[in-house]
């Protein structure tokens, strides 16, 4: 079988740069170590096209035309399909509801999508202000509207998805949740007193302001209570300002530190060191970073919106609190930084990670591929 993934992918000594890119790895990987011919097409932002090995994964790498949006991503697209005529695909692969999907339908051949988020609920919560930055998002909800009106085969990551998307009664829905790489599941927990990590980009929608007014609330009371938020910085500098105010106004700038984008060893580390994990999130569909965490035997404090309720149980593998509260969200830092509950928190996060498995993942890829090849 040849295997064409659309979707991100790092390119070679770049980090893992969020949780689509880290699936669409993980996937890549994993299905080329079983015998499968597979090949990546990734688009660049302000990058050149250009292709390399990475092990036995090919890898193309496209660069992004400026305002993509405006020329409804026709470019892009057309690059994508270049990239299925020299390969030669059994199968198409893409990831997300934008143009990874629009141009793997425009295809000859099978494709099968993974839905990751739901951009009109996502653009609901981006509490976008400009223009331009409003018109983004709307042209996203609708650009994904017409994607699934032309789809068929789909995976659902999580029960939201479906949920999300049932109005499309026209879909064959395969359920498999996102693998977590294997390298996770062998940390050796040495978890420190107090120190929290926050794995998300610094944007509205991950509500990192929410997370910095509560960790202020609770600062006092814990004064070994460390914050860590380790995610990319650039997309939206005068949020990222916003938030280093609010540290510098609180006197916290020796206890909450910014980490940028994080390498594997890295990421692996702060998961090793971290008593809890912290998501503060507005809009969320399943999280790769709560599926890491877990496999590191990391307990998860998180908002409940979207699809996070299915995976985090409340007070089982960590704790639930209602979004936009930061009350509630302080409440449940204290309750995690007491430290009482931490040991039994970390073994049923162990349990539950075991579903996020990769080779139960590749197992349930590979089966839904030979469903759509055999129907197509």
């Amino acid at each position: 079988m040849r295997i064409l993934i659309f979707g991100p992918y790092p390119q070679a000594g770049q980090p893992i740069s969020g949780g689509v890119m880290a699936v669409v790895h993980a996937l890549a990987q994993g299905l080329a170590r079983r015998g499968m011919a597979v090949a990546v097409a990734s688009a660049v932002a302000r990058g050149q096209d250009r292709k390399e090995k990475d092990g036995a994964v090919q890898v193309y790498h496209l660069g992004i035309p400026p305002l993509p949006r405006t020329r409804r991503h026709r470019r892009i697209r057309r690059k994508l399909l270049s990239v299925g005529h020299d390969f030669q695909p059994t199968i198409v692969h893409a990831h997300g509801t934008g143009y990874y999907a629009a141009a793997a339908l425009e295809s000859k051949w099978p494709t099968i999508l993974t839905a990751h988020g739901v951009a009109f609920e996502e653009a609901k919560r981006s509490r976008a202000r400009g223009v331009k930055e409003k018109l983004a998002w709307r042209y996203d909800a609708r650009f994904e509207a017409q994607v699934l009106l032309k789809a068929r085969y789909v995976i659902a990551i999580n029960p939201y998805i479906r949920r999300a998307f049932s109005k499309y009664d026209h879909l064959h829905w395969f359920d498999i949740p996102n693998p977590v790489d294997d390298q996770f599941f062998t940390i050796q927990r040495q978890p420190e007193p107090g120190r929290l990590f926050n794995p998300a980009r610094v944007i509205p929608r991950k509500g990192t302001d929410l997370l910095i007014r509560a960790f202020i609330a609770v600062a006092d009371r814990f004064p070994q209570a460390q914050l860590r938020i380790a995610g990319e910085t650039d997309a939206m500098p005068n949020y990222v300002a916003h938030c280093l105010a609010m540290v510098s106004q609180a006197g916290l700038q020796q206890r909450v530190q910014f980490l940028g984008n994080l390498d594997h060893g890295a990421l692996q580390e702060e998961y090793r060191r971290a008593s809890g994990v912290v998501l503060a999130s507005r809009q969320e569909t399943a999280p790769v970073v709560i599926g890491e965490a877990f496999a590191a035997g990391c307990p998860v404090i998180a908002t409940e919106v979207g699809g996070v309720g299915w995976m985090v149980t409340h007070g089982v593998n960590g704790l639930l609190v209602p979004p936009e509260q930061d009350v509630a969200l302080a409440e449940a830092l204290a309750r995690l930084l007491t430290g009482n509950d931490v040991l039994a928190w970390s073994h049923q996060a162990r349990l539950t990670a075991q579903s996020y498995r990769l080779d139960r993942i590749l197992d349930a890829t590979l089966a839904a591929y030979e469903r759509v090849l055999s129907i197509s």
